[in-house]
């Protein structure tokens, strides 16, 4: 078992030829033994290289780019991967001076279904900002 970061990985550099897993960030959903939740941060991150996450040059220079493990076209992401998402967006909002409004989907930077129709970016940035404000 070789866990989701080294998966896309792989997968990124034999089947895209990347130079490297295209996110910064990925929250697990339990698979590949990886627990729900669970964070992984990629080479990328600890670098600060650009990510390939969209074909938006500007978004993949300037943004940090979080991909969360599961298939929200189908299903609802679990609660406590959600719960992991909102708590690494609030920590790489404070650290960064991200407001919660600069806070995107995939399918608001280019054409795609991706995160899904169960993962809604709307509460998801109210809950970023719910989260600050409670704590700032």
């Amino acid at each position: 078992d070789i866990g989701n970061l080294d998966y896309y990985r792989k997968f990124h550099v034999e089947q895209r030829g990347w130079s490297d897993i295209a996110y910064h960030f990925i929250v697990n959903n339990g698979s590949m033994n990886t627990t729900i939740g669970q964070i992984e941060e990629s080479d990328l991150w600890k670098a600060r290289k650009a990510n390939l996450s969209t074909r938006s040059w500007y978004a993949n220079w300037f943004g940090i780019a979080v991909v969360m493990v599961g298939n929200f076209e189908r299903h609802a992401p679990a609660p406590l991967q959600q719960e992991a998402l909102i708590r690494l967006l609030v920590n790489l909002s404070r650290n960064y001076n991200i407001p919660p409004e600069r806070i995107v989907g995939h399918r608001e930077i280019q054409n795609t279904a991706c995160p899904g129709k169960y993962l809604d970016m709307h509460r998801l940035r109210e809950a970023v900002r719910r989260e600050l404000a409670a704590d700032p």
